[in-house]
């Protein structure tokens, strides 16, 4: 309760910040923001100083907090757009939709008409993706010392990857280090943007879902409405830039580049990336001219492989064989450490480590074959969990897509569009591609798709984490209820 509260009062500055830019541009609301986050700051207000941090906070805790926050800011989220009027009351889904599509820097959205919006109410829809990025709880545990308990735990599950790399001794000037490189970020993707020609709005709220590798942006076209390479290029940086760990980022500050050379994550995700743009180049031979080809999947390439969802075309008019390139993009993602969706490229070295491991030991079976990335010698304990997290995850985009495809959804968006909700990429194949939205989903298929986010924002595990840590809190109220009641 009390990291959700710290979170439902990070969820009110931001709409009060909104707000301001409702009231500066005049396009109306600016009440409607308001009274969101009066409310969702009264809430969070109540909640943080109305509970206590456990004396016996463990990782099944710290994990349920973080879950049981995101759910809460999600749905305080919700508010700003109901009661703007930009989603009716009776579509509340619908904006709850939005709202977790914002906070897990997923990017689907179900907006059309972009222009009857109030720029508010884009600015802030921006900034739920810059604030889900490098994580709500995050800040939590940057700003408040009674968090120093399972504060890295908060971390490890927050910072989105499989492990928390500590930077400094203390958990909480961690937090504050990548939020500092974070915000500097950020500040710079904007200068740099206002630079070559956008305007401030459109520079600051396109910053925010860049190092957040969200993908909103606000207008309709996404980044195809510029229509403009230099911003393109600036945008491509952004996202490789946040698709790639922060603390190693951090590192490089320090140690020099050096610092990149020495993981080999690095050289796999950067590869990755180079490859699927090669053969996207490839397969659109014929189909696309020479400088829209390479200007293309260049930055599809980038704009995927990074789960941001940006979009300057419709790559649903390309050929199979592209859409089989961007949906292994889909499900990869960025590095572990990153603001990037996905499985994580990390995961993917260990898959293919082991597998090769386990070819060898066929043909060797006395052989003691260990599991290196890099120098690093991975336990069979670790990679165990890692080839179980990606069971589990594909496992989930088949389930996903059997019942979206249940639903009346046609194949090729069902797959597709569970495996961009839970990679929380944006955009998907078929009916729902860059130039489409969510709506081409059944009611009840953009709720599986919100709990796909929300699994894929969380990673699995600590969602899982956050159910045993609820019922084990529960039994406990029991015992100590029936307790009582028998003295």
């Amino acid at each position: 309760m009390r990291v959700a509260g710290a979170g439902l009062l990070a969820a009110a500055i931001a709409m009060m910040l909104s707000a301001v830019v409702s009231v500066v541009d005049g396009g109306g609301g600016a009440t409607g923001l308001t009274v969101s986050a009066l409310l969702t700051g009264l809430v969070g207000l109540a909640l943080f100083f109305g509970s206590q941090v456990s004396p016996t906070a463990d990782s099944a805790l710290a994990f349920a907090s973080v879950a049981w926050s995101w759910l809460a800011v999600s749905l305080a989220g919700s508010l700003p757009f109901v009661l703007t009027g930009v989603i009716s009351w009776g579509q509340f889904d619908n904006a709850l939709f939005e709202s977790i599509s914002g906070f897990t820097c997923s990017g689907s959205t179900i907006l059309s008409n972009f222009e009857s919006v109030p720029q508010g109410v884009l600015f802030y829809r921006s900034l739920t993706q810059w604030l889900g990025g490098m994580g709500l709880v995050v800040l939590a545990v940057a700003v408040l010392p009674a968090l120093g308990i399972g504060g890295l735990d908060l971390i490890a599950s927050e910072a989105p990857g499989p492990t928390a790399d500590r930077l400094t001794l203390r958990v909480r000037d961690t937090a504050r280090q990548l939020w500092l490189l974070y915000g500097v970020m950020t500040g710079i993707v904007a200068l740099v943007l206002l630079t070559i020609g956008m305007s401030i709005f459109d520079a600051v709220t396109h910053a925010f879902t860049t190092v957040s590798t969200g993908g909103f942006s606000p207008h309709a076209e996404s980044i195809a409405y510029f229509d403009s390479f230099p911003i393109e290029l600036v945008l491509m940086v952004g996202m490789l830039f946040s698709g790639a760990s922060f603390s190693i980022h951090w590192h490089a500050l320090r140690q020099g580049i050096g610092a990149y050379r020495r993981v080999s994550e690095v050289r796999w995700y950067l590869t990755l990336i180079c490859c699927a743009f090669g053969m996207l180049v490839w397969v659109n031979l014929g189909e696309l001219g020479w400088l829209q080809n390479l200007r293309e999947s260049l930055f599809y390439a980038v704009s995927l492989g990074t789960s941001t969802g940006f979009g300057n075309s419709d790559f649903v008019l390309w050929m199979p064989a592209a859409h089989l390139v961007l949906l292994v993009l889909m499900l990869v993602g960025g590095m572990s450490g990153s603001t990037a969706g996905g499985m994580k490229v990390l995961r993917l070295q260990v898959v293919f480590k082991y597998a090769f491991r386990e070819l060898m030991r066929a043909r060797h079976p006395n052989s003691v074959i260990p599991i290196r990335l890099g120098r690093t010698t991975i336990e069979e304990q670790i990679a165990a969990k890692v080839v179980g997290f990606v069971m589990l995850y594909l496992g989930l985009i088949v389930v996903g897509g059997v019942i979206l495809s249940g639903l009346g959804v046609d194949l090729v968006t069902a797959f597709s569009g569970s495996a961009s909700a839970l990679g929380n990429v944006g955009p998907a194949l078929g009916e729902a591609g860059p130039t489409s939205n969510f709506l081409v989903f059944p009611r009840i298929g953009r709720v599986i798709l919100m709990s796909l986010m929300a699994f894929g924002r969380l990673e699995l595990f600590p969602a899982m984490l956050m159910l045993v840590a609820s019922i084990r809190g529960l039994s406990q109220i029991r015992r100590r209820r029936d307790r009582a009641q028998s003295g």
